[in-house]
């Protein structure tokens, strides 16, 4: 599987960013445009990103309309997400795929923004970012705000690796990242849209879900045959998803069907530690050294 990296984003160039999902209070939206700027970005940004969505084909149209006329505005080299939340998944439909394939950009958001960053992978063959979005960015630990602007100027694959990781499944498989979100990727299952993981380095992560639901949607996924032929899975924060031993247990159980190696302690997720990952970057999981690995 091959996939194209979008241009990096050089001091100077233009950051947009974008509403696909919920919309931003101006405190975070101010902090986020700051640390852009500090960086020597220029940054576009439209009034939607403060106003509620209301519900219906019609809002879900011009949503679709709106982020593409962001992504192909010739100054934007790269489409942030505001924030999470929800709706990025009835924008799908209405995407014009052949005009954002032929100008690629690198979209970063995390949440509910897995439907575009899946989509736009799968679909467009294209490398996307899972990372942090804009109202995320002032909270970020210091290794993930660098991680975040690494990810954003390089021109292409990068060395990387997390060590320390805690072995759920032992094993070594290699392949390209792809995942995001467990409750996202859930609600694309039976849509045109639908994961599919074969060949692929899975990575999840969740936020305050009950430990029974995460158990249900992981099998959901392993029933559904979105899991099947997956080379291995490294998992990242589930915050407040209940107790540690409870988690360890659920995710532990769940994922043994898959007899591949199973890792945990990835710093991707929703937390100040959310580091970015790029969809298609090719890495190595090694319950050995208890890493996952990037190459460059």
């Amino acid at each position: 599987m091959k996939f194209l990296w979008p241009p990096p984003v050089l001091p100077g160039e233009v950051v947009a960013v974008a509403a696909p999902a919920s919309h931003v209070s101006r405190p975070p939206w101010e902090a986020g445009m700051n640390i852009l700027r500090d960086w020597g970005f220029r940054v576009r940004c439209g009034p939607e990103v403060f106003k509620p969505r209301s519900y219906g084909a019609a809002t879900d149209r011009l949503m679709a309309r709106r982020f593409e006329e962001i992504w192909l505005d010739p100054e934007v080299k790269a489409v942030l997400g505001v924030r999470g939340g929800y709706g990025s998944l009835k924008l799908l439909p209405h995407l014009d795929l052949t005009a954002l394939a032929a100008a690629p950009r690198r979209l970063v958001g995390f949440s509910d923004l897995t439907n575009l960053l899946w989509d736009l992978h799968r679909r467009l063959k294209l490398v996307t970012f899972h990372g942090p979005n804009l109202a995320q960015l002032p909270d970020l630990t210091p290794g993930a705000r660098e991680n975040f602007y690494t990810w954003l100027t390089a021109p292409g694959p990068q060395g990387l690796a997390y060590e320390g990781l805690s072995v759920l499944h032992p094993g070594a498989a290699a392949g390209p990242l792809a995942g995001g979100n467990l409750t996202t990727l859930c609600h694309l299952v039976g849509t045109p849209y639908a994961p599919q993981m074969r060949g692929y380095l899975l990575f999840l992560e969740d936020h305050n879900e009950a430990l029974y639901r995460l158990d249900r949607m992981l099998h959901h996924l392993l029933l559904a045959g979105v899991l099947d032929g997956v080379k291995g899975v490294a998992l990242g924060s589930f915050t407040h998803c209940g107790s540690p031993d409870g988690l360890l247990e659920v995710l532990t159980t769940a994922l043994a069907p898959l007899k591949a190696p199973v890792l945990m302690g990835l710093p991707v997720g929703h937390q100040p530690d959310n580091h970015t990952l790029p969809l298609g970057a090719w890495a190595r999981l090694d319950a050995g050294a208890a890493s996952l690995t990037l190459s460059a």
